[in-house]
């Protein structure tokens, strides 16, 4: 028996959503509460469409942080005047 293509993908439990995740029910459940996780109510029982699940996951998607990289090249200035750079520049000069 094939499946037809015009049928709808079978909608999904909160247990199906948190096994697919590896989260815990609970989790689920709350992220269905606050309303991030679109869900519907069929006789008592929650189900998720598949579309609402990939867009959940779509937005959970996490934008990669900016490197805070050291700079290859120091800087060109002078070291200001107590600094610990000036301190192994003067070799010396000033103890005494």
């Amino acid at each position: 028996m094939g499946l037809n293509p015009d049928t709808p993908a079978p909608l999904l439990t909160p247990e199906d959503v948190a096994r697919r995740c590896r989260l815990s029910r609970r989790v689920v459940y709350d992220a269905i509460r606050r309303g991030e996780l679109p869900a519907l109510r069929l006789c008592s029982r929650l189900r998720i469409r598949p579309e609402d699940f990939e867009a959940w996951l779509s937005a959970a998607a996490v934008a990669p942080e900016r490197s805070q990289r050291l700079r290859a090249n120091p800087s060109p200035l002078p070291p200001p005047d107590g600094s610990f750079r000036a301190l192994l520049n003067s070799n010396g000069k000033e103890a005494a």
